[in-house]
């Protein structure tokens, strides 16, 4: 009898220890997990504002849309452009400048034209 209760003293003593390596692997593995997971997400957030701030400062530069109202923002890679400008071309080049830029995936171009912004105001009276 004494020889048996050794042998499950000895039994849960190894069955313990394997499972705290098991649980020590898993917790490490869900650390991994995290940590690249909050990685990417960091990235993701610093280059969301890189590629606004370059497509802010491009439109900035640009002759024809010094002047414009434009807003940008960036969420994981996809573009959006709100705001106002004088004519259709202006709007085309707002959208060309973001797509050039390294990282954007889509583009948005919710500008509206000034005239037609001006019309649809007066109607909404």
């Amino acid at each position: 009898m004494k020889q048996f209760m050794l042998a499950m003293v000895f039994c849960l003593a190894v069955s313990s220890l394997a499972y705290g390596q098991v649980l020590n692997e898993l917790t490490s593995a869900a650390k991994d997990k995290a940590t690249k997971v909050a990685g990417d997400t960091a990235k993701s957030i610093a280059d969301d504002g890189s590629i606004t701030a370059e497509i802010k400062a491009k439109i900035i530069s640009t002759t024809s849309l010094k002047d414009a109202q434009i807003e940008v923002s960036t969420v994981d890679g996809a573009v959006s452009l709100t705001g106002t400008v004088k004519n259709k071309q202006a709007k085309g080049m707002a959208t060309k400048i973001a797509k050039k830029v390294k990282g954007v995936k889509s583009v948005d171009n919710k500008i509206t034209i000034e005239k037609a912004a001006k019309k649809t105001k007066k109607t909404a009276k």
